[in-house]
């Protein structure tokens, strides 16, 4: 088994321009990185409502979070790099 190295870079999250990007992953590798970094942001937290959105040919994960303080956010992830890949048969 080869171990690698999640890569992340982009803004901080609270916008499609500002998007987290998550690269060098399966897609199974990706999402489980997304929410480790939910809760390195953010601690415990409700998931609200998780979707798939297509802006500009680009792939993103939309979160929307209620956190412990009771606000709820949303949060973006830009997964261009990864969706879909590990799927394939």
């Amino acid at each position: 088994m080869v171990l690698r190295m999640v890569k992340i870079s982009g803004g901080d999250g609270f916008s499609f321009k500002e998007a987290i990007k998550i690269s060098d992953c399966s897609n199974i590798e990706g999402v489980e990185q997304e929410y480790i970094e939910v809760r390195k942001k953010f601690g415990n937290y409700q998931l609200i409502r998780q979707s798939l959105q297509d802006k500009s040919g680009r792939m993103y994960d939309v979160l929307e979070l209620k956190l412990e303080d009771g606000r709820e956010i949303t949060f973006y992830f830009d997964i261009t790099d990864f969706f879909g890949k590990g799927f394939e048969f």
